[in-house]
């Protein structure tokens, strides 16, 4: 070192920097251990205040006053009565079960109870605004909700409004993104669930939800729905619900499904032997089914009806299986594929277009299918619908296209055939005013109908009737037919052309429900009605007559016991343009029938220009008519009548007329003549 240089600690700048470093150094070597000791403490007290916390929030008298503040609150925002009898918390376990909660409405009613509303939360999820419910679960809920009118809100409309958001117009230089409150809820239950919504009454024991898989038990709903004829009763129930989920694809079985109605009113059927039991107003189905729900294209629901049972024990509906495959959007439902059988029945229907009603867009329910084919056992839809079936098991085979509407239907293309088509029928027909009893019009039009006599004497068999002139029906061969009918309001008319072997009819008559009167009108122009009625020596007939035949069971029931017999009840006026008997041409023939349902007796007259000829006769059993019995033949002699005075006077001026034209031709002809004669003579 040289002699005038200075060490490091003697130079003014390096003691001064020297001194602020290591000044503190050698303090904090002193302060460390406190140091330490004051952030350890810290430590140690925030983890006791957190245990503390935990400690705290878990006993009751915390909870409570938790329960007390988070009740004002919602009381306050809610602007009534909110009530919660008690809560139990573990934060560490991220149980939260409310007890006893209480809602009541704006109007001081109590709308909603709840014995106990339980959630299951992930805590550390909540660091990354995820809210993950493990599970979740609803006992005991009790809810009166009602919304008597669409001008009146709901009484449950406060408590949305209150938590609807509120949408603040973002300020242009805030280029913030609130991030958003995610909610993952994997397990949801549900027990003893009781809601009134004005005339609905819902129930369900209990429910079981998590992320691909719904159970449920007992549901139960019954409501009243107000009918033009008074009020209807309405109970549903689903014993079992089975869904789940892949995807887009939702899978569902559903047992022990129920649907009864009670409209308060005797059945349509009390004190009417003959109609069948299917009544809306009185209903008792059970079913089970199967379907799929297919939502992965958009604006659209692909459904999957894959099994379906349903069964009326009292109306007699009885669907073994139901098939179908449907997609619906925008308001139309197309259908294919639709399967239904019955007991022996089984239809097919290839495809079908609905278009279902809208209010909103002025749209009203319509339908058309594709072709429908199948084999029919009318014995199937007898009971429901028409008791006089219960005998029917004749299979027929069938095809026919539908359309219609809400009150409309179209039958189009039918065709009805037996197996060995003995019986053919081509056919369309319309009914309208399905609302409307009263002016109810089914309208079938029969291209044609073709059988065999044998095959007509099958069918009547079916029926449980009194079968009459049934050796007439065998002698008139192969039957074919053209024509109408009609079902009116308490009335039913037929008409027609009926063609036969032994000559062809025309025909139109109703049975009127009113009055009980079968009356009709039927004409022909070359009937064998000797081979027909068996009366050897009559032959072909050209007639027409008009019949009013009594159909009333308490009317004819009386004359019955009073009389006997087997015969119909009424009276027959005919007239006989032109008929033979044993050879000899009878013309201008009238006859007058009454029956008493044991004889039927007849006044005939011939119509001639001076003198009419007559007789009576009579007859017990039209299945043995040779032996009618003739009596009262006579003869009455009568001056012109003032239509055969101007017939005769007609006719009498037609042979005059025709004299003087035959006189003016043969005038005509001889001076023609004349002329060709004199033309030859001036030849020569």
């Amino acid at each position: 070192m040289q002699k005038n240089e200075k060490t490091p600690r003697e130079n003014p700048k390096f003691f001064w920097f020297s001194s602020r470093l290591f000044v503190p150094l050698h303090t904090m070597k002193k302060k460390l251990p406190l140091i330490l000791k004051t952030l350890a403490g810290t430590a140690i007290g925030l983890v006791v205040l957190l245990i503390l916390g935990f400690v705290l929030l878990n006993t009751k008298p915390v909870q409570q006053r938790i329960v007390a503040l988070a009740t004002q609150l919602l009381s306050d925002k809610l602007g009534t009565r909110v009530n919660i009898e008690g809560a139990d918390i573990s934060l560490l376990g991220g149980n939260i079960h409310l007890l006893g909660v209480e809602i009541d409405d704006q109007e001081q009613r109590k709308m909603v109870r709840i014995e106990r509303l339980s959630a299951n939360l992930e805590l550390l999820p909540l660091l990354s605004s995820r809210i993950v419910v493990e599970e979740a679960g609803l006992e005991g809920l009790d809810a009166v909700l009602t919304k008597k009118t669409d001008s009146i809100p709901a009484n449950y409309q406060f408590v949305i409004d209150a938590f609807k958001k509120n949408k603040q117009p973002v300020a242009e230089d805030s280029l913030k993104k609130k991030k958003k409150l995610m909610l993952d809820v994997n397990n949801v239950w549900l027990k003893n669930i009781h809601v009134k919504y004005d005339k609905y009454d819902l129930r369900l024991l209990s429910a079981k939800y998590d992320s691909k898989t719904l159970k449920a038990d007992s549901i139960q709903a019954a409501w009243t729905a107000e009918k033009k004829k008074g009020p209807v009763d309405n109970w549903a129930c689903i014993h079992k619900l089975k869904a789940t989920q892949e995807g887009k694809v939702f899978q569902a079985e559903v047992e022990g499904l129920c649907f009864r109605t009670d409209n308060r009113l005797p059945r349509k059927n009390v004190g009417k032997p003959k109609r069948g039991f299917f009544d809306v107003g009185h209903l008792n189905i059970t079913a089970k089914a199967k379907l799929t729900l297919d939502t992965s294209v958009k604006d659209s629901l692909k459904i999957a009806l894959n099994e379906c049972q349903a069964t009326d024990s009292i109306t007699g509906i009885d669907f073994r299986d139901l098939r179908a495959k449907a997609t619906y959007t925008k308001g139309i439902l197309y259908l294919k594929d639709i399967d239904v059988q019955q007991t022996d029945t089984k239809l097919h229907i290839a495809d079908a277009v609905m278009q279902l009603p809208n209010k909103k867009e002025g749209t009203k329910l319509s339908f058309s299918t594709g072709n429908i084919t199948g084999r029919a056992i009318l014995k199937d839809i007898a009971r429901p619908f028409a008791l006089a079936l219960n005998r029917f098991t004749l299979p027929l085979n069938l095809s026919l296209n539908m359309s219609g509407t809400d009150s409309t239907l179209s039958f189009r293309n039918v065709q009805v055939y037996t197996d060995n088509k003995q019986l053919t029928v081509s056919a369309v027909g319309d009914i309208s005013h399905l609302k409307e009893k009263e002016l109810l019009d089914v309208h079938f039009h029969v291209n044609r109908m073709k059988t065999t006599t044998s095959m007509a004497e099958k069918i009547i068999n079916q029926f449980t009737v009194k079968k009459l002139m049934m050796k007439q029906l065998k002698r008139l061969g192969t039957l074919s037919y053209t024509g109408d009918f009609h079902v009116l309001y308490k009335k039913e008319q037929f008409q027609g052309l009926l063609q036969t072997n032994m000559g062809s009819m025309n025909f139109s008559f109703y049975l009127d429900e009113i009055s009980k009167y079968l009356v009709g009108q039927a004409s022909t122009k070359n009937l064998a009605l000797g081979n027909v009625m068996d009366i050897k020596k009559l032959g072909n007939v050209e007639a027409n007559a008009r019949f009013s035949i009594d159909i009333s069971k308490p009317r004819t029931a009386i004359m019955r016991r009073k009389k006997g017999g087997k015969l119909p009840i009424g009276t027959v006026n005919a007239t006989v343009d032109d008929c033979s008997y044993m050879g000899v041409h009878v013309r201008r023939l009238t006859a007058d029938i009454k029956s008493d349902g044991a004889v039927a007796t007849g006044d005939v007259m011939q119509l001639g220009k001076h003198r009419d000829l007559y007789f009576n006769f009579s007859f017990t059993n039209t299945d043995d008519m040779s032996k009618m019995k003739i009596t009262h033949p006579g003869i009455k002699f009568h001056g012109l009548s003032e239509e055969d005075k101007k017939a005769k006077e007609e006719k009498k001026l037609q042979k005059k007329l025709k004299k003087e034209e035959k006189k003016r031709q043969q005038e005509e002809e001889e001076r023609r003549t004349g002329k060709k004669k004199k033309k030859i003579l001036g030849i020569f």
